[in-house]
């Protein structure tokens, strides 16, 4: 039976450039991590990369894409990071109940589109990136083929990371006051400390999902 994992955290937590590294297998999407460290450190962060991405070779998954009115930040593109649509075509598809959950956070709608969730886990093993009520919702939906797991993250680094990638200030007030999704911690399956190194992050993750898939 094909296995969905819901990666769950606050914002900055890594959630979005874990989840395109862990389906892509690209280490572009890390380079400007890989940029600031030291020559010693890279040397061993790539070699980890390396065996993250033999792993996943051999266990290959695919990313559920969810959808958002936000516009974009800059390098997402539209169908890789979400599926992007304005406020009027975002209403539009929740009055076609498109998706099996919708949210509004911070004056923008997130939303898991049903046939998106179908058509992967048809495929096989699946990823996505969700808040705490969508993941409650998506584990009523496909029961125990849905494996959490949550990106445990410190408020002073959630903002350290927020300020390195330039987010709006009020953006930041806000998200940093509304951290009601850390109370989902301790009903994920499994709870990851992404306050390292993120080779370190990701062999983590990769050794549930092996585990998890071997069952």
């Amino acid at each position: 039976m094909n296995k969905l994992f819901i990666l769950v955290g606050p914002s900055a937590a890594g959630k979005t450039l874990i989840s395109n590294f862990l389906v892509h297998k690209d280490v572009n999407f890390l380079q400007n991590l890989i940029n600031v460290v030291n020559d010693l450190d890279k040397s061993s962060m790539l070699e980890n990369l390396n065996i993250a991405i033999n792993t996943l070779e051999k266990s290959p998954f695919n990313k559920i894409i969810t959808s958002t009115s936000r516009p974009p930040r800059e390098k997402e593109i539209h169908g890789v990071d979400y599926y992007f649509y304005n406020k009027d075509e975002f209403e539009k598809k929740i009055s076609n109940d498109d998706f099996l959950e919708y949210v509004e956070n911070f004056g923008n709608y997130y939303g898991t589109c049903l046939e998106s969730i179908n058509n992967s886990l048809n495929i096989g093993n699946s990823i996505i990136v969700l808040d705490d009520k969508g993941a409650i919702k998506m584990k009523e939906l496909v029961k125990s083929q849905a494996i959490t797991i949550y990106l445990d993250i410190p408020v002073d680094v959630m903002e350290k990371r927020m300020n390195f990638r330039n987010d709006d200030p009020a953006s930041m007030l806000t998200r940093t006051t509304n951290l009601h999704i850390m109370s989902y911690k301790n009903k994920a399956d499994f709870i990851i400390n992404v306050n390292k190194r993120i080779d370190f992050v990701l062999l983590d993750i990769i050794e549930i999902i092996k585990n998890t898939i071997a069952r």
